[in-house]
């Protein structure tokens, strides 16, 4: 399937905004490249973290911030690449009508990733997880293909592949803990897990995954010369999943790593950057897949550290939300859309 198709991504990560859109447009731009023979190019703007982790598999078309006009700017990234389809994964204005003529000058057909901006209106595919905030916007004058499920969950390799584990039984040894907070943390939610953490006076192991952007080491640092509890922390990891699956149980911002997390049947605590974030997870606690805590600015340490005893002490709590987590999200999602993507662009071009 696939006839060399080209394949243009629009996304953006930083320390400011995170990473998660850049780690799930790389997962979609993977499965286009190596199971639908796609050509794949990305158009980004501003950070370097996130421009630098695309360009290690992928060419990337950068904007001159200095004299930028959006819509000619993207105009001209997918004349250069000869784009077929266009990949919107990003929030930051880019306007319907503008995307409207780059359609009709171009062609190109567009899918839109979880956006709740009005140029998702001029998109041919919209897919978002089964979230609230999909309802209550407007969908007058949409005439492309919606997409709402779990089942559409954009997730890197490693989540669709691994076998995911059983569920754990932490009061029959240490418990183990993983703090994960995305790719740059702009909060600071680490150092605030780390001391809730710290307030536990039962033994456990915990692991600290920092991202790439993450930028609270110093602060850090210091904290962790005080505790009395050890903490592993660990940079740049290649083998998320694994760690996952070694996990009892996680402390972690809401994101994608929220659904990486439900893809490994790991129970989670969440902490929310925003109160968008925050009904996002409201769908994870619906189905019974975690427990979310709220808007980190309304959390103190005292309430995430007797979430996680209230779940320890739990063992039929901590099975449930493990198996809902697995029977919800399989890590499938990338492979669907592109397939889906692949089908209708080849259907409609015979």
């Amino acid at each position: 399937m696939g006839g060399f198709v080209n394949v243009l991504m629009r996304c953006d990560g930083s320390p400011e905004i995170g990473m998660g859109h850049i780690v799930r447009c790389l997962a979609l731009a993977d499965e286009l490249q190596e199971n639908h023979c796609c050509n794949i190019h990305f158009a980004m703007r501003k950070s370097e973290v996130g421009i630098n982790k695309v360009k290690e598999s992928y060419s990337v078309f950068e904007s001159n911030e200095k004299a930028f006009d959006y819509a000619n700017w993207l105009k001209d990234c997918v004349k250069k690449t000869n784009a077929q389809i266009l990949i919107l994964d990003v929030r930051d204005g880019l306007t319907r009508q503008d995307l409207k003529q780059i359609k009709k000058k171009s062609g190109i057909k567009v899918a839109d990733i979880d956006d709740p901006e009005d140029k998702r209106l001029e998109a041919d595919m919209a897919f978002y997880p089964p979230v609230s905030q999909v309802k209550r916007i407007d969908w007058t004058d949409f005439t492309g293909k919606l997409y709402v499920g779990w089942e559409w969950v954009i997730l890197r390799k490693e989540f669709s592949t691994t076998p995911r584990p059983l569920p754990q039984a932490p009061c029959t040894k240490i418990p183990r803990f993983l703090v994960t907070m995305g790719g740059s943390d702009p909060q600071g939610m680490t150092l605030k897990a780390v001391k809730a953490l710290e307030l536990l006076e039962e033994d456990f192991e915990a692991v600290v995954v920092l991202g790439a952007g993450f930028q609270h080491k110093k602060q850090l640092n210091d904290l962790l010369s005080d505790c009395k509890h050890r903490f592993d922390v660990r940079e740049n990891v290649q083998n998320m999943a694994e760690l996952m699956a070694q996990s009892d149980l996680a402390v972690a911002s809401f994101g994608v790593t929220a659904y990486e997390l439900a893809a490994m049947g790991v129970p989670a605590i969440y902490l929310c950057l925003t109160e968008d974030h925050a009904e996002s997870a409201s769908a994870f606690v619906k189905e019974g897949m975690a427990v979310c805590l709220g808007v980190f600015t309304h959390v103190n340490t005292k309430m995430i550290a007797g979430g996680i005893s209230n779940i320890l002490n739990n063992k039929s709590l901590l099975s449930k939300l493990a198996d809902n987590a697995r029977k919800y999200i399989d890590g499938q999602g990338a492979a669907r859309i592109s397939r889906l993507m692949i089908e209708r662009f080849e259907t409609e071009n015979e």
